[in-house]
């Protein structure tokens, strides 16, 4: 299987022609305030919220459909025990000590909600701007630049250590190899990965004499050019407005 590295492509939308630091403030906000959310109508409208700001993005729908389907997958063993684990509210069905709430119920639809929007905005965000662009705009912004250089670096080389593991798999196999449940198995494994890690250490060396051999002195650099104009500001308040409507809203439920 080959592994893309490439960031999502951006399409043009008004979110892409934005300022990157206003859209990136703009966004944190917002999902700064969905996670405040108690209560089940403002998580539902956050949803829809969440989904229109998708939409007025153009994010592509088979890549946020997929993403947002495996967090479903992931999210429905707690969906399912909430329910019987939220003991207020009236029972809706009984059977000896176990017992399933209307509470319960609306806890697991809020979470449910409340998750769905905030996985929504960070992809909106994600798909809105090239990565580098977005990171430089967190590094304009006060974010440390080593966090900023490490998250750079870290998605750009995890794909190479996972072609890497790819070649290491097809090493295996044809030499015999298959997964199973015994001593000589797990020993294949540990120098499998003992391996990868010996190999990642020797490509981040390379690399980091490669980055000192251009001139790298520690600073982020980009060849684009940050410049607000009314329209960037109009949109950070208009996000940051409907969010600070729901969490008003929240509170007073």
């Amino acid at each position: 299987m080959s592994l893309n590295p490439e960031h999502v492509t951006t399409r043009d939308s008004c979110f892409a022609r934005r300022d990157a630091r206003w859209r990136l403030a703009a966004f944190v906000l917002a999902i700064v305030g969905v996670a405040l959310l108690r209560q089940i109508g403002p998580a539902s409208v956050a949803l829809g919220f969440a989904l229109l700001l998708a939409i007025t993005g153009r994010v592509p729908g088979n890549w946020l459909r997929a993403r947002l389907g495996l967090l479903l997958l992931a999210l429905i063993p707690f969906l399912v025990l909430l329910p019987f684990t939220v003991e207020r509210g009236e029972p809706l069905w009984e059977w000896r000590s176990i017992a399933i709430t209307d509470a319960g119920l609306i806890v697991a639809g809020t979470l449910a909600m409340k998750t769905v929007a905030l996985v929504t905005l960070a992809l909106t965000l994600l798909a809105t701007a090239p990565l580098h662009v977005t990171l430089c705009a967190a590094s304009k912004l006060g974010a440390p630049k080593l966090i900023v250089q490490l998250v750079l670096l870290t998605y750009r080389y995890v794909f190479v250590l996972l072609e890497e593991l790819g070649r290491l798999r097809v090493a295996l196999r044809v030499r015999g190899f298959r997964n199973a449940t015994s001593l000589h198995a797990f020993h294949t494994i540990g120098q499998v990965t003992g391996t990868l890690l010996v190999r990642g250490s020797d490509r981040a060396e390379r690399v980091s004499h490669a980055m000192r051999c251009r001139g790298f002195d520690g600073h982020f650099r980009t060849l684009t050019r940050f410049q607000s104009t009314p329209a960037d500001v109009l949109m950070f308040l208009l996000i940051v407005g409907a969010t600070s409507g729901l969490v008003a809203w929240d509170v007073r439920e």
